[in-house]
């Protein structure tokens, strides 16, 4: 990799700046972009090379490059341009949204990206990297899953980013997946106790989930739930209460708290994830991982995945799955890694 180009759009923001630090423990030096000039002092600090230009105008600094990384939230807006600009300039583009909306409107690119010969991968970060791994591993475990429950908890800090959208959208209709369809669903709507080798707790069902498309096309099961685990007063906003105190912390308060987690947070954090599949003979079956911080966990997807790309000869539209199982059952940052089977 340390011979092709990297460019990581939005590397002023938390996100950005972990990843270009991580590139560069790698041995491997990232062109930092983004729309505004706070990209250049990032860039000067770490000693990168750096491009300040919107996502409509990407097409003009994109023709030496190889792989875009996209952290730049929200993605709604990010995405076309920056997807556009990689279609004129056959760059690869990945990005780290994590829900289902943006997920679809990579998709919609596909045939495109088949003609420019590159890969479109959305949702490489944490957010939907290990569950779409662990569905897909739970799938081959039993004949013909009809039913596919995600969930997973995290233990850890959030950057003030990724809080303003979460809040922004916590009202928010999403999606469940039955027969083979997307169908309207609720946040909040269902409760799930879950109990992993290692751990137990309580998640809500999240309706915005990126693996609702993605281990749908990954795996093919017509039915698929997926659940998170979110702080009390988050429950509470999802089922429409305490909209005062949304608005407070939009409009006050999240503007006071850190840019994201301390280093402390980072290194002690942990997550947790579990697949459940289950078919017409009541065949069930599970695959857990246990891996590090939600955004350390980040960078590791995005850097594999990153080079699994450069590696490819796939193109167009693509799943993290897509690219095999083996490579996260390797990683030594996943420290439990199991697999169940019941009859």
């Amino acid at each position: 990799m340390k011979d092709k180009k990297i460019l990581i759009y939005g590397a002023n923001g938390y996100t950005g700046k972990l990843f270009a630090k991580y590139l560069l423990g790698k041995g491997i030096t990232p062109i930092l972009a983004g729309r505004s000039d706070s990209v250049k002092k990032v860039a000067e600090t770490l000693n990168c090379p750096f491009r300040i230009f919107s996502t409509e105008n990407s097409g003009e600094h994109l023709s030496d490059v190889d792989t875009l990384v996209n952290v730049a939230g929200p993605f709604s807006k990010t995405q076309p341009g920056l997807i556009e600009g990689c279609l004129n300039t056959r760059t690869h583009y990945l990005d780290i949204t994590g829900e289902v909306p943006d997920v679809e409107r990579v998709y919609a690119y596909h045939e495109r990206a088949v003609k420019a010969g590159i890969i479109l991968l959305p949702a490489s970060g944490f957010g939907v990297v290990p569950t779409d791994l662990a569905a897909k591993m739970a799938s081959e475990l039993i004949d013909d899953p009809t039913e596919l429950t995600i969930v997973f908890d995290t233990k850890g800090g959030v950057s003030r980013g990724t809080l303003k959208t979460a809040l922004k959208d916590i009202f928010k209709e999403g999606v469940i997946v039955r027969n083979n369809r997307f169908e309207p669903a609720k946040p909040a709507m269902k409760e799930l106790d879950v109990k992993m080798t290692e751990h137990k707790f309580n998640a809500v069902y999240n309706p915005w989930r990126g693996d609702l498309f993605m281990s749908r096309h990954s795996t093919g099961i017509p039915n698929i739930e997926t659940y998170s685990t979110f702080p009390g007063f988050i429950v509470s906003m999802m089922k429409g209460k305490l909209g005062w105190l949304r608005k407070l912390i939009l409009n006050h308060l999240v503007n006071l708290l850190p840019e994201g987690p301390s280093d402390k947070q980072l290194q002690k954090g942990k997550t947790f994830i579990k697949a459940m599949v289950k078919n017409k003979k009541e065949e069930k079956a599970a695959v857990e991982m246990v891996g590090p911080e939600a955004y350390l966990f980040t960078l590791i997807c995005l850097y594999q995945l990153v080079e699994l790309v450069l590696k490819s000869e796939k193109t167009g539209f693509q799943t993290p799955s897509g690219f095999g199982t083996d490579w996260m059952a390797e990683l030594k940052e996943v420290s439990v890694f199991k697999k169940h089977k019941k009859q």
